[in-house]
């Protein structure tokens, strides 16, 4: 493989920075949607995830700007080389372009370095406020869950006292009931002291009949024995 010409790594020098500075505005604009989503999100009590995959990928996006730094890198060491080859003697215009390529290098790794930075400070800040955001809502959570509970409970609490009025209700009908039934039995041991005030008269009575009826049958049965005795006297003669 043929040795590659000043030409030739300036060409491809250039194009490792078209294709540098097309990444870095990529990279720029994730980066400010970054910190716009960082800051809905936090209000939100979610956080950015630093997985790469979330927010356009900024992770492949810089792995990509990376490797274009390495490549560039690289690419200005060949030149610094072909400058420093016996077999081509340097020139001041060779010199200034490759100092020229290493400052334009400076200025890509410098701009993405501070782009990196603005944009890990958005996730840590999104982070934190999502997690402080979930803590609050935990406590929410935990607080309305007491509340629940206190309801439930109060709930409970009024539903046993609703039994207990309604035991006491029943408590107050029976004891009406037995109010009414004791009036009731009072009434009926009137009437009965009432019967029984002349159970007397009446015995007396029945005893009276009882009395003449057994002085009736004692009068018949002289009166039969008189007439047996005269008749047994007629006929003995006596």
């Amino acid at each position: 493989m043929a040795a590659p010409t000043w030409d030739n790594a300036r060409r491809h020098a250039r194009a490792l920075e078209t294709a540098l500075d097309s990444k870095l505005s990529t990279y720029s604009k994730l980066a400010a949607t970054i910190a716009r989503q960082g800051g809905s999100t936090s209000s939100s009590g979610a956080g950015l995830e630093e997985d790469g995959d979330g927010v356009g990928g900024y992770k492949l996006v810089e792995e990509e700007i990376e490797e274009l730094l390495g490549k560039l890198e690289q690419a200005i060491d060949d030149l610094s080389t072909l400058i420093n080859s016996p077999s081509q003697p340097p020139s001041a215009s060779m010199q200034h372009a490759a100092q020229r390529h290493r400052d334009n290098m400076d200025d890509y790794r410098r701009d993405f370095l501070r782009t990196r930075g603005n944009v890990e400070q958005s996730i840590r800040r999104s982070n934190l406020l999502g997690s402080v955001r979930k803590d609050i809502n935990d406590y929410k959570s935990a607080t309305n869950s007491q509340t629940d509970a206190l309801l439930q409970d109060r709930s409970r609490i009024d539903s046993s006292h609703r039994m207990m009025d309604d035991t006491l209700n029943q408590a107050y009908a029976t004891r009406e009931d037995f109010a009414q039934q004791r009036s009731l039995l009072a009434s009926i041991d009137s009437r009965m002291g009432g019967v029984l005030s002349q159970m007397p008269g009446i015995n007396s009575l029945i005893t009276a009949i009882r009395t003449r009826r057994r002085r009736d049958t004692l009068i018949i049965g002289c009166v039969v024995g008189f007439c047996m005795i005269l008749l047994l006297g007629y006929t003995f003669g006596f």
